[in-house]
């Protein structure tokens, strides 16, 4: 499809730039399914190493709870957690499963009713669970205004461990690579904050 300019009416599945899918391509394919990621995380860890299991329980989990959850674009929520994790593999060799662990539960507080930092602890680790608060955005109820709170969020993260920085770097690397089908006024705030 080319690009005419034209500002869509309806949401559609977003198109990557060219120059982005040489190197990047590979997270939208069909090929990238459940077996494809695990295919990755052995040749990490065996099968059979309890490291291996976090990474597959936190797949599993985040799978399950956005199972009805979709994207903007219409894609499905799932994609970007486990491109998100794709990404700090791939890109940036990350081999810690309680990073990669966070990454495909970095939205579930934020986004699932039911799921809490406490209960991250409990079924996952203290780690994760600590991860996880760093990149998500806290309850819009404490806030006057979604910019208090979104300044209160950055003022946070600039104080947050290394790997809490690059779990919202993966994060915000998909959100920007997905966001072309946005509308355009979005899109120029999304790559100004980025900035």
């Amino acid at each position: 499809m080319k690009d005419t300019g034209a500002v869509l009416d309806t949401p559609v599945r977003h198109v990557m730039p060219g120059w982005m899918q040489d190197k990047l391509g590979f997270l939208n394919s069909r090929a990238e399914n459940r077996e494809a990621f695990f295919d990755r995380i052995a040749e990490i860890f065996p099968r059979s190493d309890e490291r291996y299991r976090l990474i597959e329980r936190a797949y599993d989990t985040a799978k399950t709870a956005f199972r009805e959850v979709m994207r903007d674009d219409g894609g499905r929520y799932f994609e970007h957690l486990r491109a998100s994790a794709l990404i700090a593999i791939v890109y940036l060799r990350v081999r810690d499963p309680k990073v990669i662990a966070a990454l495909l539960l970095h939205d579930i507080v934020e986004d699932i009713p039911g799921w809490t930092y406490e209960r991250i602890g409990r079924e996952f680790d203290e780690e994760v669970e600590m991860y996880v608060w760093w990149v998500s955005k806290p309850p819009m109820d404490r806030f006057r205004s979604k910019k208090d709170m979104e300044r209160k969020y950055h003022r946070n993260l600039l104080r947050a461990p290394r790997m809490a920085v690059l779990i919202k770097l993966c994060d915000r690397l998909h959100n920007l690579m997905t966001i072309w089908s946005q509308d355009p006024v979005r899109i120029a705030r999304k790559i100004d904050e980025t900035h």
